[in-house]
């Protein structure tokens, strides 16, 4: 069989804007035959800006996660993301999205009481984010379930069975007949699926996240592409700040800020990317000056203020 002359990375890693129109084949035992195709869904994510920032500026690919992402996409599997806290677990969907042009995220935050109704659709007619993710549009939705640990086990197993089949049946409608049923993300448009059963067109991207809490259940775990997060280097972490702090624009952090910070990171754990942010934020803000206007030196104005980024010890 002759190699496929089609570029390997649908995805890039780096976050910049685009639109895959067309996708890869999927393998023939990941195809589920849903359709026809509905509209369009909504594109815009408010939700992407505020945990991305600046679309323009990209950032620096992660080797790992790029092969992972894309054997994941064409594979149709879900992508399983563990890693410690603040290492962008749950910012990789809507990264994802915004690369791949793959409109709004939908997002199925999960506690302990979360359960598989719930994320499928509810009896006013309502479908959850996992059951909106298995309508039929042309392209995939992007489904992001987090903190999959949180929830009891008979989620994680109940989920299997979801994920295998590509869709599920809504459960007491007429067999015969038109369904009206509403988007998670957009309850305000009804569409009309030609029977009771909801199956995807395109296996929706499903981005699933753990802390490790508690061990998933290896029926689930096999029919996942594993990807842990490292913890961010300083150049992504520099990447970050570009995009939330332009070096063009009001109230931009000074080289030698962003230096200190990174040091400071780089001898610390727990939530990197979110302190870093958090303590620029008050170093622009005048925290380092109000420090160090107290008779502390540089250095340890940069300690002070990083450790008022972090939770008190209980």
């Amino acid at each position: 069989m002759p190699a496929s002359t089609e570029p390997w990375d649908i995805y890039r890693g780096t976050g910049r804007p685009g639109t895959r129109e067309e996708w890869p084949e999927p393998p023939a035992w990941r195809r589920y035959g849903g359709g026809p195709d509905l509209p369009a869904p909504p594109s815009e994510d408010f939700d992407a800006s505020v945990l991305l920032g600046d679309p323009e500026r990209p950032l620096p690919p992660v080797p790992e996660e790029v092969d992972r992402v894309n054997a994941a996409l064409r594979l149709r599997r879900p992508l399983l993301v563990s890693g410690e806290p603040g290492t962008g677990k749950s910012s990789l969907a809507y990264r994802i999205s915004r690369e791949l042009g793959l409109g709004r995220v939908l997002r199925w935050q999960i506690t302990s009481l979360s359960t598989l109704q719930e994320g499928l659709y509810g009896g006013d007619g309502r479908l959850g984010p996992l059951g909106t993710a298995f309508l039929p549009h042309r392209r995939p939705r992007v489904l992001l379930i987090d903190h999959l640990d949180q929830a009891e086990i008979a989620l994680p197993e109940d989920l299997c069975s979801v994920l295998s089949a590509g869709g599920f049946s809504l459960r007491g409608a007429p067999p015969d007949r038109e369904m009206r049923v509403a988007a998670d993300d957009d309850p305000a448009t009804p569409l009309t699926l030609p029977g009771p059963v909801v199956r995807c067109h395109a296996f929706p991207v499903v981005v699933i996240t753990t802390s490790g809490a508690r061990d998933l259940p290896y029926a689930l775990v096999r029919r996942c592409v594993g990807l842990r997060m490292p913890r961010p280097s300083p150049e992504l972490l520099r990447a970050v700040a570009a995009a939330r702090f332009p070096a063009d624009g009001p109230g931009a952090p000074a080289a030698d800020m962003i230096d200190a910070f990174l040091d400071r990171a780089a001898r610390d754990e727990g939530s990197l990317v979110e302190r870093f942010l958090d303590a620029l934020h008050l170093a622009v803000g005048g925290a380092l000056e109000a420090v160090t206007a107290q008779g502390r030196s540089w250095q340890e104005a940069v300690d002070t203020v990083w450790q008022w980024t972090a939770a008190e010890e209980p």
